[in-house]
């Protein structure tokens, strides 16, 4: 299977769209590309194309240079593979800026007024300018002494991420594993675990002592191999192929589970990750890879 996906969170889209005009921009050969599918759905509009000649990995390449460029006010990538909602399958995701928007540990800083400090470091891990153990430990290592009560104010300011909800409803329906991979903490994680009922939560956990953070995670810290260690596990663990899974995240930790998966999606994600994806969403919502999903298993 060879496609073109085009995307965007806007109903209008799908009367609007011109395919005359995407071509040519890109310089591509019309009769190269036939419609399968014309379908909106969950406020999204979804085209789908199958490539009827060899340039799939020109077009490929083409389109997403065309992305990285900003040419488009949509989302197109192409596929040469898309995983089966009709199978068994697993949904892996980040936390933080993918499944919810916020970043966590920024978040109880601002509450404990740490905030600058931290979300530099915070920063500079996510562009993959400093290693992501380092990051971590220095940022935790900042919190000792603060009062963990503000993990409850945290909490109730961690707006889900848009489109999340279809998403984990529309994988839980066709029965596949849904987890969370993260860097991020698993006292917020919780939330959406006992929410969706997800089956794989693999983060980190804040030590707390006498209603205090130590300054300290428990156990080894989760990073960018540990949490591609969580997808390939998980889907073993299910008899789930690889193939047969979605991966979303936004940070450049986010990038060795990313390179495991049937498919990765960069969700508004850094230039780092956008660069190394081929399937970037930057003007759609999670919702999006739903439509996709459930319109190629019809």
């Amino acid at each position: 299977m060879q496609i073109l996906v085009i995307v965007k969170k806007d109903s209008e889209f799908l009367n609007t769209f011109s395919f005359d005009n995407f071509v040519n921009t890109l310089n591509l050969n019309k009769e190269s590309l036939a419609l399968l599918h014309k379908k909106g759905g969950y406020e999204h509009s979804l085209f789908i194309y199958s490539f009827i000649d060899n340039s799939f990995e020109t077009t490929q390449r083409a389109v997403h240079q065309a992305v990285l460029d900003k040419i488009f006010d949509f989302d197109v990538f192409c596929l040469s593979h898309l995983p089966n909602l009709n199978s068994s399958g697993v949904l892996v995701m980040d936390m933080d800026m993918t499944s919810v928007q916020i970043e966590g540990i920024d978040e109880i800083a601002r509450a404990l007024g740490l905030y600058d400090e931290i979300a530099r470091l915070t920063e500079q891990a996510m562009l993959g300018h400093m290693d992501f153990n380092t990051s971590l430990t220095r940022r935790v290592a900042l919190l000792k002494d603060g009062d963990a009560q503000v993990l409850d104010k945290v909490k109730g300011i961690m707006h889900e991420t848009d489109g999340l909800s279809v998403l984990l409803e529309t994988t839980g329906k066709a029965k596949w594993g849904r987890g969370i991979a993260s860097g991020g903490f698993t006292q917020l994680i919780e939330v959406l675990e006992h929410k969706y009922n997800l089956d794989m939560v693999r983060a980190n956990t804040l030590e707390i002592k006498d209603g205090r953070f130590t300054g300290k995670v428990v156990g080894e810290i989760v990073n960018a191999q540990a949490k591609a260690d969580a997808i390939c596990s998980f889907a073993k663990d299910r008899g789930v192929s690889l193939e047969n899974s979605v991966c979303i995240g936004d940070g450049a930790n986010d990038l060795l589970m990313l390179k495991q998966s049937g498919l990765a999606v960069a969700y508004h994600a850094k230039p780092k990750v956008q660069q190394e994806v081929a399937v970037a969403l930057n003007y759609s919502s999670l919702a999006a890879i739903a439509l996709l999903l459930e319109t190629m298993a019809c």
